[in-house]
């Protein structure tokens, strides 16, 4: 990967630390199937891959301009972890990791990791009536870049996303809230999302708005536009290509100026 003046773009926030050429990896883990009980009801993953927290867990978005809450909320959006998945009843799933806390790099500098777990309902929900959510819990220790030595760190998030059809297309409404303590200062986070896909699969409008509130800071807070057209976007997401213009209004900053920032971005998967 090659950055130069790096500008903030909400889908590259880790690249304010890598300039210039850098090497960059996105998922890297291993999935063990029926390790006990009926088959499906107990699986193991073990590497890195999005932070169990959220619908990011149920969500790539390694493509995409928006992003959800995690990066913001802990300082990554993806990190090094073990755990077991599956589940739990006709209604529900499970999620149950050890994270290492420490983001893109596995390592250790004094924290203690976290344990995180997930209820969220079963697949049939998305399926049969476009629904998707979840609770999320996570505690203990994580490293960020913004800050020295290791973050006593707890949360507990609800989070939701509805799909639709329209006469013209889809909608989604997506909303994640959370709340803890990063050390001894209250947390609080909010991310609200519509989403309009045309029915010609040709062209989308999405709009978001995010903020982000700790205790004796100032709060970050952005409102998002952003229109796409598709050269190929197959149901399947197996030959995605597309051109997208996102608009970001910061509204509120904790540290520096506000601005307005513009990202074009150009997109092929196959």
């Amino acid at each position: 990967m090659r950055r130069d003046r790096f500008a903030g773009s909400l889908n590259d926030l880790e690249g304010a630390s890598k300039q210039g050429w850098s090497f960059e990896y996105h998922n890297a883990y291993a999935d063990f199937y029926d390790l006990a009980g009926p088959v499906g009801a107990v699986n193991a993953r073990v590497g890195r891959f999005y932070v169990p927290f959220g619908l990011n867990l149920q969500t790539d978005t390694h493509g995409t301009v928006l992003q959800l809450s995690n990066e913001r909320n802990f300082g990554f959006e993806r990190d090094w972890y073990a755990g077991f998945w599956g589940p739990l009843t006709d209604d529900l799933n499970y999620d149950a990791y050890y994270l290492a806390g420490s983001g893109y790099d596995l390592k250790y500098k004094g924290q203690s990791g976290l344990g995180a777990a997930r209820l969220s309902l079963a697949n049939r929900y998305a399926n049969e009536y476009g629904l998707e959510g979840g609770l999320s819990f996570l505690g203990g220790q994580r490293l960020s870049p913004m800050t020295p030595g290791p973050i006593d760190t707890t949360r507990a998030g609800l989070d939701g996303r509805l799909r639709r059809v329209v006469p013209t297309g889809s909608v989604a409404w997506t909303s994640e809230v959370s709340g803890g303590r990063d050390n001894v200062d209250s947390v609080f986070t909010q991310l609200h999302q519509l989403d309009y896909l045309h029915a010609s699969r040709r062209w989308g409008l999405s709009a978001q708005y995010r903020r982000f509130q700790e205790e004796n800071h100032s709060p970050d807070a952005s409102i998002f536009g952003e229109a796409t057209w598709y050269f190929r976007n197959d149901v399947g997401n197996s030959n995605l290509h597309w051109i997208k213009l996102n608009v970001e209004r910061q509204l509120e900053r904790q540290t520096g100026s506000r601005a307005l920032i513009v990202t074009l971005q150009y997109y092929r998967y196959w």
